[in-house]
């Protein structure tokens, strides 16, 4: 890791672990780690759970004591004319599915709620009038988990249960390592905490709220009223239901950072340790509410907050902004990203440029790539690949963005950001809304799969407005923090004019559309307006405070809500816009920017978004295309004069950039942005300017490259590796002894996984065909009885020409596995192949036509059956039928000329004879190709390299000399192919999973699905040109 470029690493146990969690062989092999990471100067982070989410200790906590430390709820039965209770019903009875702590006889209109009435006992028989219900809420503590390695999930709602969380994990790991506490151990992860388990397990039928132990008494404390005498309110809509719903989900917010992430945070900070680390779905208010609330209150207690991308998208500005907002507002140094898990073994590094590049011009600056697994056996490949360590076959290439993205870290941590906008956040108008809907029944989500629930789905829409406001800012270049009003309760006041959250001032504030807010807020937006601070008000006014109703602010009153309300919406400097594009205008006309970037039709390039630095002598900026597909030829316009020096951190080169000093004052200068292309700028404004050609570059409309030289369309090739055929079809049988197993027929065609599904079920065994069940370790030790069975599995490939040189089958943990083609026995190796795991076997007895390869073996309880993948020197046609190397590609897909697995790397080989004109430069220019990256050499030497859109021409004039010139371009694969996902008949969704590589019914194709590689369009060498321009 080291290596490539790799400062650290974040300790993690991942789906399918056999070390047991916590104990001594676990903690021997983090301490095997730690060593090894002090002696290169690497930072070692330490992941706080289990797989995932935070706060469980593997189910541990819940273990320790069941009542007490599990999660829990408060569910709701409905009781009607038409379904009577069997037995009587009384407050405070206690049973397995729950205590009762309320009562109520209610008039109910579909989804609304009337007038009702506490009761005491609900009797067996008792009639129950029409157009009214006996609403039963009783508090259930979950059931137990597979997640959990069949425990419960965790009370993080309850301060004795998360400190048992810290003893059972941070403790331990202190024991060991305390010496290392703030040097080679610098931290703790915590990943994706709530009070909501997906895996929590209440009664069947029943809808349910997240509740905790103490949290009648708590909610007492904070809001002063009973909350047991208003829960219909949370599952019907009702008079007030608003105020009460503001209530409960500001209270469970509050507990839950009090309980957990404030107690992390300080058990850190006492020992020397950062706390980092990221919430649970940041993105969605609606499940972001659900599951703890509110995301920017918890960021206080990190030292340094995190988020989660995951996906190959730049479409979550709420994300990564409520996060830098809080980390900017607390002056956190450093902001981390948790990346690029689900993107897919085909994952690219212009993917990883393009949204790295969007995250850190937000904010982020540090990246935690999702995952460096030590094994990709089993169903270790699917865990939301890809992979970033040895088994990837573009690995050796690493360094190069990691370099790059050190490079921009450091600039991005450089003075301080230029933010002077601040958008109050809209949560609390979230919390007035959301509820659980009385007909919903959430407990068939127990696998993750997310909720149904209407309730949920509507806010998260609503919350997509707020995010849209986000891009729409950034858009701009109109930066901003948001403000959270707990914080602004707690770190928010007014000085000299400016509004301050904790650390940080702001002289605009901007409030999206919201119904309700804090009166704290409230106060604290006329405190502003009052000492000359500017408030832009987009929408209606609100009604609501707190999410109390103010019925007719205007008229007078006593009321402190009421008299604060009515001077907010009557204050000289508070500016009124119906919509969101008022709101920008007015933003625009009341706050100049900074920067301006500007298309050559003079309008604000939204694609292009910046971030500006304040540094000791001027400003930096950072800037990204967030455009993958298309080049942008920009004006950019900053309104402070100075020298600019214009960096390329892929390159590691630094340039003066010529500008035009304007009459106002500023300066302009023109950049040519390809797809996904970033840059930084240095203006130092104590520094005298170079002046020159700061304009939009004349193009003639039919000009044309002058073209040199033409490469291909047909190419002799290279390949850095054995070509491979995945097998991931058999047939099987299974027999209690060998000599059984041969009288048996075999079974039909079908996939290995589906194959071992129905050995595993026949033995009773329990499933592996799926990620998520208990980790490995809590049953690969279990006694089975039907343990130990005799196994064949049989694959079929077809041969149409023998291949030269020797043929090998690479498989997984070949414990005690015996394999033979077409009966001829194959010896194993000590080679591995991609996996230290993943073990070759010389193939023998090959033939033309159809082949059969024989696995014979024990099946046992930890047995893990995998596709087979079959290396050599061949080629395979478009039917998978093998056939001899051609040593040739034509421009194209290579999967359909022979590599249709395959996972390495194609030099294309091309010569060029005539001799360049020596006064001349030249640029190699690639048509589309489609690989992880690529690699130019000119004349044995290395001329560049290619990422994606962002790179795709090169200069190689350097490189050329008199005579013939060998040109070769170097594109890398991946294991995309080799590993699948390959019978998705579906492709669209963003996040790869396991369950891309299941697939079934009207999802599954026969056909396998793969990614094209190789050189797909013209590639030609181009005189360069110099270039006059016009001004505008």
């Amino acid at each position: 890791m080291q290596e490539q470029g790799m400062g650290g690493f974040f300790i993690h146990s991942r789906e399918g672990l056999e070390t047991e969690y916590l104990s001594e062989e676990w903690m021997q092999a983090v301490g095997t780690a730690v060593k090894r990471a002090a002696g290169q100067r690497m930072e070692a982070w330490i992941y706080d759970e289990d797989k995932w989410p935070s706060g469980s200790a593997g189910g541990l906590v819940s273990k320790t004591d069941p009542g007490k430390y599990t999660a829990k709820a408060i569910s709701l039965e409905i009781f009607d004319a038409g379904h009577l209770p069997e037995h009587t019903i009384r407050v405070g009875d206690a049973c397995e599915d729950g205590t009762v702590v309320a009562l109520m006889s209610a008039r109910i209109e579909g989804r609304t709620v009337g007038k009702y009435t506490r009761e005491e006992t609900l009797k067996t028989g008792q009639e129950i009038p029409k157009g009214y219900a006996w609403l039963v809420f009783r508090v259930e503590i979950s059931g137990e988990s597979e997640w959990y390695n069949g425990f419960a999930p965790s009370d993080n709602l309850n301060p004795a249960a998360v400190r048992t969380f810290l003893d059972l994990t941070h403790e331990r790991y202190k024991e060991r390592f305390q010496s290392e506490f703030g040097r080679t151990v610098k931290g703790f992860f915590t990943d994706e905490p709530n009070f909501c388990d997906f895996f929590s397990v209440f009664t069947k039928g029943r809808p349910w709220i997240p509740w905790g132990e103490g949290m009648d008494e708590y909610f007492r404390e904070k809001r002063g009223y009973s909350f047991y005498d208003y829960l219909p309110y949370l599952y019907y809509d009702g008079e007030g239901c608003e105020k009460i719903r503001h209530d409960y989900w500001h209270t469970l917010t509050e507990r839950f950072s009090e309980c957990y992430a404030k107690q992390l945070y300080d058990w850190c900070d006492a020992n020397r340790l950062l706390m980092t680390g990221h919430m649970l779905y940041e993105n969605d208010l609606g499940y972001g509410a659900r599951v703890c609330g509110a995301a920017m209150p918890h960021y206080r207690y990190m030292h340094a907050p995190g988020i989660d991308i995951l996906g190959e998208q730049t479409r979550e500005y709420l994300t990564v902004k409520q996060c830098t907002s809080v980390a900017n507002q607390y002056n956190r140094d450093m902001v981390l990203t948790e990346t690029y898990g689900c993107t897919g073994w085909d994952f690219t590094f212009e993917g990883q440029k393009w949204l790295g590049d969007w995250q850190f011009v937000l904010g982020v600056n540090r990246r935690c790539q999702h995952l460096a697994l030590y094994s990709i056996t089993g169903c270790r490949k699917r865990d939301y690949p890809p992979v970033f360590n040895y088994q990837t076959t573009w690995w050796e290439n690493n360094r190069i963005l990691e370099d790059y993205f050190g490079r921009v870290s450091a600039c991005v941590r450089t003075g301080e950001v230029v933010r002077d906008i601040l958008v109050i956040h809209p949560m609390s108008t979230i919390w007035t809304m959301c509820a659980s809907a009385p007909d919903e029944d959430l407990n068939h989500v127990e696998m993750n799969m997310g909720w149904l629930d209407e309730h949920i789905f509507r806010l998260n829409r609503v919350g997509e407005e707020y995010n849209r406001l986000a891009k729409t800012l950034m858009g701009i270049h109109q930066d901003f923090d948001f403000g959270d009003e707990m914080i602004l309760e707690e770190a928010g006041r007014v000085q000299e004019g400016k509004l301050f959250v904790q650390e940080r001032s702001y002289s605009i504030v901007i409030v999206p559309r919201v119904a309700t807010l804090f009166s704290g807020t409230v106060k604290l937006l006329n405190d502003f307006m009052d000492q000359g601070g500017k408030v832009i008000w987009t929408g209606p006014m609100i009604s609501m405070v707190n999410g109390r109703y103010i019925p007719e602010i205007s008229e007078p009153g006593a009321d402190a809500d009421r008299c604060e309300l009515r001077r907010l919406a009557q204050h000289p400097n508070l500016q009124r816009a119906e919509d969101y594009e008022q709101a920008v205008s007015r933003l625009n006309h009341i706050h100049p920017r900074l920067l301006r970037v500007k298309n050559d039709r003079m309008q604000e390039d939204t694609d292009i978004l910046a971030m500006i630095r304040k540094t000791e002598d001027g400003y930096l900026i950072f800037a990204a295309n967030n455009d993958r597909e298309h080049q942008h030829r920009v004006m950019l316009r900053f309104a402070a004069p100075g020298a600019v020096q214009s960096y390329d951190p892929l390159d590691d080169v630094t340039r003066p950039a010529a500008v035009r000093v304007l009459e106002q004052g500023g300066i302009e200068f023109v950049e040519t942005f390809t797809p996904a292309m970033s840059r930084v700028y240095f203006i130092r404004t104590g520094q005298k300017p170079l002046e020159g050609g700061a304009a939009f570059p004349y193009e003639h409309p039919h000009r044309a490259d002058r073209v040199w030289a033409c490469l291909g369309p047909e190419a002799m090739i290279t390949r850095d590796m054995e070509n491979v055929l995945t097998l991931d079809r058999c047939s099987y049988r299974l027999a209690d002894t060998e000599q059984d197993i041969c009288a048996l027929p075999w079974s039909p065609d079908m996939e290995v996984w589906q194959a071992q599904r129905q050995m595993r079920d026949a033995m009773g065994l329990r499933q592996i065909y799926y990620n998520g069940a208990p980790q490995r370790y809590s049953w690969i030790g279990e006694e089975c009885g039907a343990d130990g069975k005799v196994f064949e599995l049989k694959f079929t490939f077809e041969v149409n020409e023998i291949p030269d040189g020797p043929l090998y089958a690479a498989i997984e943990k070949p414990l005690d596995y015996s394999l033979t083609c077409n009966r001829k026995a194959c010896q194993e190796t000590q080679e591995y192949f991609l996996d230290r795991k993943i073990i070759r076997f010389r193939v023998n007895g090959l033939k033309k036509g159809v082949n059969e390869l024989i696995l014979k073996g024990i099946y046992r309880n930890t047995t893990e059956l995998e596709d087979i993948y079959l290396l050599g020197d061949f080629m395979v046609d478009s039917e998978r039928r093998m056939i001899q190397d051609r040593g040739r590609l034509h421009f194209g897909d290579w999967t359909m000329q022979g590599l249709y697995h395959y996972p390495g790397s194609v030099v294309y080989h091309f010569q060029v004879e005539q001799p360049p004109e020596r006064q001349k430069r030249y640029e190699l220019k690639l048509g589309d190709y489609r690989g992880t990256l690529g690699k130019v050499t000119v004349n044995g030497k290395n001329a560049g390299i290619l990422i994606g859109n962002t790179r795709k021409n090169v200069d190689i004039t350097d490189f050329l000399t008199t005579g013939s010139n060998a040109i070769d371009i170097q594109i890398i694969g991946s294991p995309r192919n080799m590993f699948g996902p390959f019978h998705q008949k579906y492709t669209g969704c963003s996040r790869i999973s396991w369950e891309d590589f299941r697939t079934a019914g009207e999802f599954h194709t026969d056909s396998y699905v793969l990614k094209p590689y190789g050189l797909q369009g013209q590639i030609v060498i181009a005189e360069l040109e110099g270039e006059s321009a016009y001004d505008y």
